[in-house]
């Protein structure tokens, strides 16, 4: 199953405390890049959604991208331009 590291933990708790309506943390690949993560916050779960709660963290991803999840841990790296600030590698 999916796993996270503390540092994406600790970012990403920072960004749900700045938005008083998005609670969701909504997973994707990338359409124009399937090895590149998307990562957005999000109001509600649509009906073809997963929920996949993580230490508190409300994770949503699309029913039919919950395979490329499956074994991979998502870490947060700082980065300066921003674009790939969260990845998700294989464990």
């Amino acid at each position: 199953m999916l796993s996270i590291t503390d540092a994406a933990k600790t970012e990403l708790q920072k960004r749900l405390n700045k938005s008083e309506t998005k609670k969701f943390i909504r997973l994707q690949l990338r359409f124009s890049c399937w090895v590149k993560l998307k990562l957005t916050l999000d109001e509600s779960i649509h009906p073809n959604d997963e929920e996949i709660i993580i230490d508190g963290l409300h994770f949503i991803i699309d029913k039919t991208q919950l395979h490329y999840f499956n074994n991979n841990q998502i870490d947060y790296v700082p980065d300066q331009t921003g674009f790939m600030e969260f990845v998700a590698e294989a464990v």
